[in-house]
């Protein structure tokens, strides 16, 4: 990973997206988080948040990307659950937002829109305007890398994307 990154630096690159699956999974990830940072990039990180502890949100408050966004599946427990077939993802997502904004790092909040969640959006969107944070969603599913095509079940149709996105 850092051959890579020593390589995007050289070619120039400025901005950097860090981005999963999950990036926090990793356990380099403050290493090469860090190295990219030695090199002069401009880091973002795309995380569902349920993985932010204390120690990594004091070092990305020592570190400091230019922007964190957190995922969330839903506005309530109930929804947010149904949508990972996690329990406890929600409470954990909640703790990993308010780690962040406790230390004042610069946060959105997103979602892709589900079947699922659909009914939850106004919520989202009121949540994240409380907290003070951007929000935006993405009416865009893909098939599994592996061909499953089981989660476009939860597709919204391009119709109600383009509604909402009115809206």
């Amino acid at each position: 990973a850092k051959a890579i990154l020593d390589q995007l630096a050289d070619a120039g690159c400025m901005f950097l997206l860090l981005t999963g699956g999950e990036p926090l999974l990793r356990p380099d990830f403050e290493e090469i988080y860090r190295h990219a940072k030695r090199k002069g990039m401009i880091l973002s990180l795309f995380t569902n948040g349920t993985l932010m502890t204390r120690r990594i949100a004091d070092f990305l408050a020592e570190y400091r990307p230019h922007l964190i966004e957190i995922t969330l599946y839903g506005a309530t427990r109930e929804t947010y659950e149904r949508v990972t077939g996690v329990p406890g993802s929600y409470d954990r997502c909640m703790r990993g937002i308010d780690l962040a904004l406790d230390r004042g790092l610069r946060l959105n909040l997103k979602s892709v829109l589900l079947k699922a969640n659909r009914h939850d959006l106004a919520a989202m969107k009121a949540f994240a305007e409380r907290l003070g944070v951007s929000y935006r969603f993405d009416g865009v599913l893909w098939p599994r890398l592996d061909g499953d095509q089981c989660a476009l079940a939860q597709r919204l149709s391009p119709e109600e994307v383009v509604a909402l996105d009115r809206e």
